[in-house]
């Protein structure tokens, strides 16, 4: 392949890498609920990720409108539980608006 015009085809290639690099920046902003802050609540003698799911899906404004699956997922997630086994003294984080 030759290039007929050297000058047209270093613009062309200059805007790609700058839109590349536009793209880059952008896909490492985070576009979720934003910023929240957390609670800690102790586990007592009865409960279960389940329970508290649904009580934080009640009283919770940061997990109004969820599934309770979903915002079980979530509270593994952020206190990095590999499975639902909680403890009784066992302090969990739990996010709030």
């Amino acid at each position: 392949m030759k290039i007929k015009n050297k000058r047209r085809f270093l613009i062309s290639v200059s805007i790609l890498i700058l839109i590349t690099i536009f793209i880059i920046i952008l896909s490492n902003k985070t576009f979720s609920c934003g910023e929240y802050e957390t609670k800690t609540i102790y586990i007592s003698n009865g409960d279960t990720l389940w329970s508290i799911a649904t009580i934080e899906q009640i009283n919770n404004k940061y997990y109004e409108n969820k599934n309770i699956r979903e915002i079980v997922q979530d509270i593994k997630h952020i206190n990095k539980l590999n499975d639902g086994y909680i403890y009784v003294g066992q302090s969990i984080q739990i996010p709030t608006i």
